[in-house]
């Protein structure tokens, strides 16, 4: 009776033992497994955040371009009630003020007139005038210099009036100051080189001796 119970015993501890080290192997395994998830789901989990700020970014811009599409329309609607209203005031005419070489500054309107009532025929020969006022556009360092210019060419004992100098109101009419696009712009480095090389006198070379 003995020696069966030591057997039982026996076989129990060994029992024990074997479901010992198999819950402890399963107990590992999954360990093992929940840690990949855990990966897993901060993987996912850092997509999510990523995709949440593309989104956040996305949502943004959208309500940027709205804002800038709404704007847009708002000065659409405002440009054209403009053009009508432009379209049935009456035109406005301006004559431009001709050079023969370009030159800095900005444009300027000058309003003239033409009384040729108070003048002599001498006084007006040579000179063509109108009625009414004409507005003549020029590019000018300043107020006074546009008034000199239109003053020389047409003067008050020919029956000319300077009624006023300002600045040009018309829209976009701006001098182009940018040195590659510009019309009155400094020469570069390698057309002064050019001018100088055709400026400079080229000599005779002496025949050859026999």
């Amino acid at each position: 009776m003995t020696g069966m119970m030591l057997y039982f015993a026996l076989g129990l501890m060994v029992l024990t033992v074997l479901s010992n080290r198999y819950w402890r192997r399963q107990l590992t395994l999954t360990r093992i497994a929940m840690s990949k998830l855990k990966e897993r789901v901060d993987d996912v989990t850092r997509e999510v955040a990523d995709i949440a700020t593309d989104y956040a970014q996305l949502a943004q811009h959208q309500a940027d371009m709205e804002k800038r599409v709404q704007k847009a329309e708002i000065d659409m609607q405002a440009a054209i009630l403009e053009l009508d209203q432009k379209k049935g005031a009456p035109m406005q005419r301006y004559f431009v003020f001709d050079r023969n070489e370009p030159r800095p500054g900005r444009f300027w309107e000058v309003a003239v007139r033409f009384q040729p009532m108070a003048v002599s025929f001498a006084d007006q020969r040579g000179y063509r005038g109108w009625t009414g006022i004409r507005r003549v556009l020029l590019v000018a360092d300043g107020e006074r210099d546009a008034r000199e210019r239109v003053a020389a060419r047409y003067p008050r004992k020919a029956g000319f009036e300077i009624v006023e100098v300002a600045g040009c109101r018309l829209n976009g009419l701006t001098v182009n100051r940018i040195s590659e696009l510009s019309t009155f712009r400094k020469p570069g480095k390698p057309e002064e080189e050019a001018a100088a090389a055709a400026a400079r006198p080229q000599r005779r070379t002496s025949p050859a001796q026999s």
